[in-house]
């Protein structure tokens, strides 16, 4: 073993403990506390560590954190709450979301946020996979792995070095795909039933 080799041995160590440090910190946290007086009182008793989002970091624009909104609300409880936009009566497995909007609303912030958490929450999604499939252009989906990556690194520190389409969270794989390559997909060996659709149709719950 050379130098080299020693040395990105011992810092791949650091970053798994620090890793899974961080990750401890996630575990059966909320994704957010929607009633503003409850989530007060819980950041004060926990010091700050109150939900996923406070834990890993606000949403920020132009430099400028916000918090989770009442429309982004919506989107959660349309995925997990079973009698909420599920008029077919469909598991969460089943059920399929497609959005229109206006661009800038936060909304594939938010799914990167809310995948993230699925797998970080609790052991559920070890040892299955996620995919996010994008619009024909491997760009976008290089894009969409980095900013999930970077919700991590800006108050947590952590890095990840798996390749530009790929990161994995405590043992689940996300995975994203140019919808012209989705004849990869079929490699998928446990696909979870959350995978998103950026800017194309919906395959599985996902965003337009």
């Amino acid at each position: 073993m050379t130098f080299k080799d020693l040395k990105k041995k011992i810092i791949n160590r650091s970053n798994q403990q620090q890793q899974t440090q961080s990750f401890d910190k996630l575990q059966n946290k909320p994704f957010w506390i929607w009633d503003i007086e409850e989530h007060k009182q819980e950041d004060l008793r926990t010091k700050g560590e109150c939900c996923f989002n406070h834990i890993i970091g606000l949403p920020a624009k132009e430099g400028l954190e916000k918090p989770i909104f009442d429309y982004q609300e919506l989107l959660y409880e349309a995925f997990l709450s079973a009698d909420f936009c599920n008029p077919l009566n469909h598991s969460f497995k089943d059920k399929h979301l497609w959005i229109k909007k206006a661009t800038g609303l936060g909304v594939t912030e938010f799914f990167l946020r809310f995948m993230a958490w699925l797998c970080l929450r609790n052991n559920d999604y070890r040892n299955s996979q996620m995919c996010i499939v994008t619009g024909p252009n491997i760009d976008i989906a290089i894009k969409l792995i980095k900013r999930m990556k970077s919700l991590f690194e800006r108050k947590l520190g952590l890095t990840f070095p798996s390749k530009e389409t790929v990161l994995e969270l405590n043992g689940c794989r996300i995975e994203a795909y140019p919808s012209n390559h989705i004849d990869r997909d079929s490699a998928l060996y446990s696909w979870r039933s959350d995978c998103h659709s950026m800017g194309t149709r919906p395959a599985g719950p996902g965003t337009g």
